[in-house]
C-alpha cells in the first residue's frame, strides 16, 4: 500500500512539473537556468553603475558573482574570488543612478578574475572640482544630512571658521592666503566647503576638492564669520541683513533646481544660516591692512 502512495505521488509530482514546465516559454527557461549558473558562480559578468545626470560610469565591477538588493537600497554583490573563497561589496544607489549586468563570459580565462574600476574614462579630469563633485555626487549626499556646498575659500582661526565666499577672481585664495601668512591661520579648503547644520550648530568641513588651490583638508570647524569679498580701494565692511545674506549666500551655493525637494532644503538650510552666522560684506584690498581691519571687527563680534 504505501509502495502504491510513493508511486501516485511520484507520478503527481512528475505531472505537475511537466505542466508548469509546459507553461513556461523557452526564454523563461533559459532565463532561469542562466540566472542559477550566475548566482552559483559560473557565469562572468560585468556590473557597471552609471550617473543618471552625466551618463558617465561611476563604477564597474568585473567578475563570477551573484548580485541581489536590500533594504538599505543597496546592491549586495557576492564574488568568488577562489575556490570556497568569498568577497561581498556593497553599492549604494540613489535617485541618480541606475546600473546595468553584462554577460562577459569567454574575455577571461581566469574564472576567479575580479576587477574593480572607478569613475572611467575620467581620468584626464580628474583635477577639477566641478568634475569630481558631479561624479561622487556630494551635494546630494549633503543635501539629506542638512548640508550643502558653498563656493568659498575656508579658514581656521583660532577655532574661528571663516569662509571667504564670491565668484571666480575675487580674491577668495588671496584673502586666506594673507591670513595664513600673517595670522597662521589653517586654510582648509581653497575653493569649495561643505556647509552642515548639526544640533543646531552650523559647522564647516574640508572637501575633497579644491579647485586652482591644491588645498583641501579632511577638517572641520564651526563657522564664525561668512565673509562676502568684493574687490575695494579702501577696506569697507557691512553687516548684511538676513535677506540680503540670503541673497548673497544663494548664489554661491550649488543648487539642483530641476529638483523640488533639493531646492526646497537649500533653501530652509540658508535661512537658517544667515539667521545664526554673521555674513558681512567685506570691500577690501588685497594686502595686510584686510586682514587687521577684519579681525577686529571679528574679536569685536566674539566678545558680544
Amino acid at each position: 500500500m504505501n509502495k502504491i502512495k510513493k508511486i501516485i505521488i511520484s507520478g503527481a509530482g512528475f505531472i505537475l512539473t511537466a505542466v508548469l514546465l509546459c507553461g513556461c516559454t523557452e526564454a523563461d527557461r533559459v532565463t532561469y537556468n542562466v540566472q542559477k549558473e550566475a548566482d552559483n558562480f559560473n557565469v562572468t559578468r560585468r556590473l557597471s553603475v552609471i550617473n543618471a545626470r552625466s551618463d558617465k560610469p561611476v563604477l564597474e565591477l568585473i567578475g563570477n558573482f551573484s548580485i541581489s538588493n536590500n533594504e538599505a537600497n543597496e546592491l549586495v554583490v557576492t564574488i568568488e574570488v577562489a575556490p570556497n573563497v568569498y568577497k561581498v561589496d556593497y553599492v549604494y544607489l540613489n535617485d541618480w543612478t541606475m546600473y546595468t549586468v553584462e554577460d562577459v563570459s569567454g574575455a577571461y580565462v581566469d574564472k576567479y578574475h575580479y576587477e574593480v574600476q572607478y569613475l572611467i574614462g575620467e581620468e584626464k579630469c580628474i583635477d577639477y572640482s566641478r568634475n569630481i563633485i558631479d561624479i561622487l555626487n556630494i551635494e546630494n549626499a549633503l543635501n539629506k544630512f542638512n548640508g550643502f556646498i558653498l563656493h568659498s575659500s575656508f579658514i581656521n582661526w583660532q577655532n574661528n571658521g571663516i569662509l571667504f565666499s564670491a565668484p571666480s577672481g575675487t580674491g577668495k585664495s588671496t584673502q586666506a592666503d594673507l591670513w595664513n601668512k600673517h595670522e597662521n591661520a589653517e586654510i582648509i579648503n581653497g575653493d569649495r566647503a561643505g556647509v552642515r547644520n548639526v544640533d543646531g550648530v552650523w559647522s564647516a568641513y574640508g572637501l575633497p576638492v579644491a579647485g586652482s588651490s591644491g588645498i583641501y583638508k579632511n577638517k572641520k570647524a564651526q563657522i564664525s564669520h561668512i565673509i562676502v569679498l568684493r574687490q575695494g580701494t579702501e577696506n569697507k565692511l557691512t553687516r548684511l541683513s538676513p535677506r540680503d545674506a540670503f541673497i548673497k549666500i544663494y548664489s554661491e551655493t550649488t543648487v539642483h533646481t530641476w529638483d523640488d525637494e533639493f531646492q526646497n532644503n537649500i533653501l530652509n538650510m540658508i535661512s537658517d544660516l544667515v539667521q545664526n552666522v554673521p555674513v558681512y560684506l567685506y570691500e577690501c584690498l588685497p594686502d595686510e591692512s584686510a586682514v587687521e581691519f577684519l579681525k577686529e571687527q571679528i574679536i569685536k563680534d566674539n566678545k558680544l
